[in-house]
């Protein structure tokens, strides 16, 4: 990141004097190392500082579930989710509100950690930053958008290439040879649906 980019949480101060974005920083790298009691000093005094500062916490440690816990532990975000929700039902000068980012911290940082989403995410931002635009395959274009449906691909279309699944689970799948030959059975008699047919919208919402 360039010198001057602006960072608001740098042009801030801490309760007891510390660089804002410092502090911030010295959460997540603690939470990282595993290094829980810094972690929750660090995240204590960004809480006693203001309510904006402890919302600002809170956002990094929800960030932190994925950037830094990802894979190693998919149940987190769901967990710091939570306890954000849980932690606003108490005042803020309420003496157990402390008691969830402490909790947090607590489990991230015992947490298996993997970077692999933030890494990816780098690599995606950084080749768009310099040219790369995404081509779109031929299975997107289905009944779904537009140029699928000028081309005549339809629902059966659909069930064959743009409904394919890749590591899918071992199933009993009785469902889709029963849809491929009611669609074919239709196709062979010529049905039209009837007059009472409800409509779908023609696009997602």
């Amino acid at each position: 990141m360039s010198a001057d980019v602006y960072d608001p949480w740098a042009m801030t101060t801490t309760r007891n004097g510390l660089e804002g974005d410092l502090v911030i920083s010295a959460l997540q790298k603690s939470i990282r190392r595993g290094l829980t009691e810094e972690a929750v000093t660090f995240a204590y005094e960004m809480y006693i500082t203001s309510e904006q500062f402890e919302d600002k916490l809170w956002r990094r440690l929800q960030a932190i579930s994925v950037e830094d816990v990802g894979f190693g532990d998919l149940s987190a975000p769901v967990l710091i989710n939570t306890l954000n929700q849980m932690r606003q039902n108490f005042p803020y000068a309420d003496g157990d509100r402390p008691l969830f980012f402490v909790h947090a911290i607590r489990y991230l940082s015992a947490a298996k950690k993997d970077r692999t989403s933030d890494n990816l995410k780098n690599i995606v931002k950084i080749e768009f930053a310099h040219g790369r635009l995404p081509e779109i395959p031929d299975f997107a274009i289905d009944k779904h958008t537009v140029k699928g449906r000028e081309q005549g691909r339809d629902l059966k279309h659909f069930l064959e290439e743009g409904a394919k699944l890749e590591n899918e689970i071992e199933v009993e799948e009785s469902y889709r040879p029963r849809l491929l030959a009611l669609l074919d059975k239709i196709e062979s008699n010529g049905d039209e649906p009837v007059a009472t047919a409800f409509t779908y919208s023609g696009w997602q919402f």
